[in-house]
C-alpha cells in the first residue's frame, strides 16, 4: 500500500478531525469576509463620518472579529494536529522520512483548508447581501441605500483568508519539525497537572476582576472630577488585573478540589474533578477565551442598543415637533407657506410661534486638557444666542423672573453638568456693533430642547438687559426661529421631507456654514492673520449625505431626526449585533469541540470504570459535571464581568444613572438570558454527542 493510499484511508477513518478543522476555517472566513464586505460597502462608508467615534468603534469591532476568528481557527487547528500526532508518530517510528510526511501533510492541509476557504469566500457576498437587506428594513428611506461591493472589502476578506491559511501552515510546520518521536506519540494524551489550588483562589480571582475594572474605569473619572487630572495611557494596564482574576476564577472552578464539609460529595465527584485536573491549564485557557468571547458578545450588543437608543431618543423631550433656525438676513419659508405645504399632505399644524434671538459676543470659561492629561480652564470669546425673559416665557410656557444683570443658561431636559463647561461659565457680554457691555450674574438654568439643540451656549436675559444690548445691533447679528407642532407627528414623514427640501431650497450664502462655524471667531482669526478652520461652504445640495449632521442651520423635526439617526445608527447596530452573532457562534463551537475532545480523550477511562461496576447513570453524572464546568463557568463569568463593566461604564461616565441607562442594563440582563439559552442548546447537543462517544445507551 502506497503512502498516498494509506493517508487517504486514515483521512476517511478520521473524518471528524477534518470536519472540525474545516468548520473552523469555513466559519472564520465566512464571518470575517461578510463583515468586511458589509463594513467597507460604499453605501455604509458614505454614512460614517470620517474620523468620527462611530467609525472608530467599527474599526475596533472589525479588529475584535478578525482576532477572535483567527484565535478560534488556530484553536481548532491545534486540536487537529494534536489528534494527528499519534498516526504521524507511528509513521515516523516505522521509518517514514519527515520530508515525505511534510509533503503529505501540506497536501492534505491545502486540500482541506483551501476548499473550506473557497467556500467561505464564495458565500460571503450572499451572506453580506442578506445582512444588508436586513439593514435596509431598519432604514426608513430605503430607496437611498443600495447594496454595493467595494474593492476594499473584497481585498480585506481575501487578506484575512490568506493570513488564516498562513497561520494554519505555520502550525503545520511547527508540528512536523518535532524531533522527539515519543513526544509526538504521546502528544494526544499528555496531561497538564497543576499544583493544589488553594481555597482562596476563586475569591482572590473575583476580587481582582472587580478591582481591575474599578481601577481602570472609576479611578480616571474620579481623579478628573476631584483633582482635574486625567490618568496616563499606561493606567489602562490595570485591565490586566481583571484578566488575571478571570484566569484564577476559571482555574479554581476547573482544578479546585477538597473534602471540605461534605466528604461524600467530594468522593462522589472525584473522577469528574480529576478528569478536569489532568487538562487543567488547557481547559482553563479555553474557558477564559470563551468567557472573553461572551464579554465581547454581550458588550457589542449592549453598545449597539445603547447607541441606537441615545441617537433616536435625542430631541424626544423637545416641546415642539419642528424647529426652523436661520439668519435674520435670510428670507426663509414663512408661516403661511408652511401651513399651505402642510395642507397638501393632510397635516394639521398647531402652536406655531416665532422668535428672534440676539447674537452677542460672550466671554466664557471652558475646560481643556493638555498632553499630560492635566485639565485646565480656558477663556473663549465667541457669539452666543440670547433670548429675552418675555420671549422665553412665551415660547416655553415657563414663567421666568429675572432681575437686571442676571442670566439663565438654556439646557436640554435632564441636563447634568459635565467637567468641560459649567452653566455658570459666562464672564461677560458685549454688543459687537456698539460695544455695549454687561457683566452678568448666574441665576440658574432653563430647560428648552428646541433652543438647546441649536445654540451652544444660549442664554436668557431680563427684558431690560435684552433691550439695552439690542440697541444698534444689525441683522447680521440676529437669528430667527420658528417652532410648531403637528398632530400625529410620527405619521408626518412625507410632509417633513418636503418641508426640509423647501427650507434647503431657500438657503443662501448667509446660512451656508459648517456646524461649528462662528462669525466672531473667524473675524478674530483673520485679524490675527490666521486661518479659520470652519470657514468655507458646506455644499447645500439635497444630495449631500452629511448635510443634516454638519450644517449649522439644519431644520429640526422629530420624525426626520429619527429617520436620519436610523441611517447612521442602523449601520452600527446591525454590525454590533453581527459581531455578537459571530462571537456567539465561536463560543458555542469552541465549547462543543472542547466537550467532544474531553470525551474522546477519556473514552478508555469510561470503559474502565464501567468494568469496575459503574452504571450508565454514574457515567452520565460524570459527563454532566464535566460539561457544566465547560459551559456554565465561562458563560456566567463572562456575563458577570460584562455586567460590572457596563454598570461602571454608565455610572462613572457622568456619576449618575439615567432612567434609560437602567433600562439598558435590564435589557442587557435579558440578552444574557438569551445567550444562556443558546449555550444550553449547544450543551444539550454536546451532551448527546459525548454519550455516543463514550458508549452510553
Amino acid at each position: 500500500m502506497t503512502l498516498h493510499k494509506l493517508m487517504t484511508k486514515l483521512r476517511r477513518s478520521n473524518q471528524e478531525q477534518y470536519r472540525i478543522l474545516g468548520l473552523c476555517v469555513f466559519l472564520s472566513v465566512l464571518l470575517v469576509s461578510s463583515f468586511t464586505l458589509m463594513f467597507f460597502s460604499p453605501s455604509v462608508q458614505e454614512l460614517l463620518p470620517p474620523g468620527g467615534d462611530t467609525r472608530k468603534l467599527m474599526w475596533l469591532m472589525l479588529g475584535v472579529v478578525a482576532l477572535g476568528c483567527l484565535l478560534f481557527t488556530l484553536y481548532g487547528s491545534g486540536l487537529f494536529f494534536r489528534k494527528k500526532s499519534r498516526e504521524y508518530g507511528v509513521l515516523l517510528a516505522l521509518g517514514t522520512g519527515r520530508e515525505i510526511l511534510a509533503r503529505s501533510l501540506f497536501q492534505e492541509l491545502a486540500a482541506v483548508v483551501g476548499s473550506y476557504v473557497l467556500a467561505g469566500i464564495l458565500l460571503a457576498a450572499p451572506v453580506s447581501f442578506l445582512i444588508f437587506r436586513l439593514f435596509q428594513r431598519l432604514v426608513i428611506r430605503t430607496g437611498q441605500m443600495q447594496y454595493r461591493l467595494g474593492p476594499v472589502g473584497i481585498l480585506t476578506g481575501l487578506g484575512f483568508a490568506a493570513g488564516l491559511s498562513v497561520g494554519v501552515l505555520i502550525l503545520g510546520i511547527r508540528f512536523i519539525r518535532r524531533t522527539d518521536i515519543m513526544d509526538v506519540l504521546n502528544a494526544g494524551r499528555k496531561t497538564e497537572m497543576v499544583r493544589e489550588i488553594r481555597p482562596f483562589t476563586g475569591k482572590l480571582g473575583a476580587t481582582l476582576v472587580v478591582l481591575g475594572l474599578f481601577l481602570a474605569m472609576a479611578v480616571p473619572s474620579l481623579t478628573v472630577r476631584m483633582f482635574h487630572q486625567g490618568m496616563p495611557a499606561f493606567w489602562n494596564a490595570t485591565y490586566l488585573l481583571s484578566a488575571a482574576g478571570l484566569y484564577l476564577v476559571m482555574l479554581s472552578g476547573v482544578a479546585r478540589s477538597g473534602r471540605g464539609r461534605n466528604p461524600k460529595k467530594y468522593y462522589g465527584n472525584i473522577i469528574s474533578t480529576s478528569l478536569m485536573r489532568f487538562t487543567a491549564r488547557q481547559t482553563t485557557r479555553n474557558m477564559c477565551v470563551i468567557a472573553l468571547l461572551v464579554f465581547v458578545m454581550v458588550l457589542s450588543a449592549f453598545w449597539g442598543v445603547m447607541y441606537y437608543y441615545s441617537a433616536t431618543e435625542s430631541g424626544n423631550e423637545a416641546p415642539y415637533d419642528y424647529t426652523m433656525h436661520c439668519p435674520a438676513r435670510e428670507r426663509q419659508i414663512s408661516q403661511e407657506e408652511t401651513r399651505a405645504l402642510a395642507e397638501e399632505y393632510n397635516v394639521r399644524i398647531t402652536g406655531y410661534k416665532e422668535l428672534q434671538t440676539l447674537e452677542l459676543v460672550v466671554r466664557y470659561t471652558e475646560r481643556d486638557m493638555d498632553d499630560s492629561h492635566r485639565y485646565f480652564d480656558v477663556e473663549y470669546e465667541k457669539l452666543a444666542s440670547f433670548v429675552s425673559a418675555a420671549d422665553y416665557e412665551r415660547i416655553s410656557g415657563t414663567p421666568v423672573s429675572l432681575e437686571e444683570g442676571a442670566y439663565l443658561t438654556v439646557t436640554s431636559a435632564g441636563y447634568r453638568e459635565s467637567i468641560w463647561v459649567s452653566p455658570d461659565c459666562l464672564d461677560g457680554i458685549k454688543n459687537p456693533v456698539t460695544n455695549e457691555r454687561l457683566t452678568p450674574v448666574y441665576a440658574g438654568t432653563a430647560e428648552f430642547d428646541n433652543l438647546a439643540l441649536y445654540s451652544d451656549p444660549a442664554f436668557v436675559l431680563s427684558d431690560e438687559d435684552y433691550d439695552r444690548l439690542a440697541e444698534g445691533l444689525t441683522e447680521e447679528y440676529k437669528e430667527n426661529y420658528a417652532f410648531f407642532c403637528a398632530d400625529n407627528f410620527k405619521d408626518t414623514y412625507a410632509f417633513a421631507e418636503a418641508w426640509k427640501q423647501a427650507y434647503i431650497a431657500r438657503a443662501t450664502k448667509f446660512s451656508d456654514h459648517w456646524e461649528l462655524y462662528d462669525a466672531w471667531e473667524e473675524k478674530l482669526a483673520l485679524e490675527a492673520g490666521e486661518t479659520y478652520s470652519y470657514a468655507g461652504s458646506i455644499d447645500l445640495s439635497k444630495d449631500n449625505p452629511r448635510l443634516m449632521s454638519n450644517w449649522k442651520y439644519w431644520p429640526f423635526s422629530k420624525v426626520l431626526m429619527k429617520a436620519d439617526a436610523m441611517e447612521l445608527v442602523a449601520v452600527f447596530v446591525i454590525l454590533s449585533l453581527y459581531v455578537s452573532v459571530i462571537v456567539l457562534a465561536s463560543a458555542g463551537i469552541m465549547s462543543y469541540v472542547r466537550s467532544v475532545t474531553i470525551a474522546m480523550d477519556n473514552r478508555q477511562l469510561f470503559l474502565d470504570i464501567r468494568k469496575l461496576g459503574a452504571d450508565d447513570a454514574y457515567e452520565e453524572r460524570v459527563i454532566k459535571v464535566q460539561l457544566r464546568k465547560i459551559f456554565v463557568y465561562p458563560v456566567a463569568a463572562g456575563c458577570v464581568v460584562t455586567g460590572v463593566f457596563s454598570l461602571f461604564l454608565t455610572y462613572f461616565n457622568d456619576m449618575a444613572l439615567e432612567r434609560f441607562e437602567v433600562w439598558m442594563l435590564l435589557m442587557e440582563g435579558g440578552l444574557m438570558c438569551l445567550i444562556a439559552g443558546v449555550m444550553y442548546a449547544v450543551y444539550r447537543g454536546a451532551y448527546k454527542k459525548t454519550r455516543e462517544i463514550v458508549g452510553i445507551g
